[in-house]
């Protein structure tokens, strides 16, 4: 007796097998899951028939956190959240000490293995001042660059 093989039919190599020496064995067809539907009425007729679930899951989607503890922490904070800035006497210190070295910007920050914009931003006053890279400046200028003032931290009165 003959047997017809479907087009999209998979096989185990046992059934193969069993199939070409003529033996009497049902063929199994194994297809393919149902495709996901596609487009809203698609996804509406699913839904609406049992066939997929949706669960909501909290934030799910977005970027954002809980909040909770440190939300609070921060909602009851009443203190200024300022970052120290560079004085006027550090950036005149250093733009002088510059210009008596004959150097440039450009060339400091090859000097240090900074950023012409780093410089610039020191010699602006618009850099949040770090230690290291003041230290850099101070030794390849051969000076003492004025210290920054720490900021003050305020008391608690209770």
């Amino acid at each position: 007796r003959e047997r017809k093989l479907e087009a999209n039919a998979v096989l185990t190599s046992q059934q193969i097998m069993s199939y070409l020496q003529g033996q009497d064995r049902d063929v199994v067809v194994i297809r393919k899951n149902k495709t996901k539907p596609k487009t809203a009425h698609e996804k509406n007729r699913a839904l609406a028939s049992g066939a997929i679930s949706v669960e909501k899951k909290y934030g799910g989607g977005t970027n954002r956190n809980s909040g909770g503890v440190n939300a609070r922490k921060i909602e009851e904070e009443d203190s200024d959240f300022k970052h120290r800035k560079i004085p006027v006497e550090f950036k005149k210190a250093l733009m002088k000490a510059r210009q008596m070295k004959k150097m440039s910007q450009k060339e400091l920050a090859q000097k240090c293995q900074l950023q012409a914009s780093i410089i610039q931003q020191y010699e602006n006053g618009k850099a949040v001042p770090n230690g290291q890279i003041i230290s850099k400046l101070s030794r390849a200028l051969g000076v003492s660059l004025p210290k920054i003032p720490k900021k003050k931290k305020v008391k608690d009165d209770s």
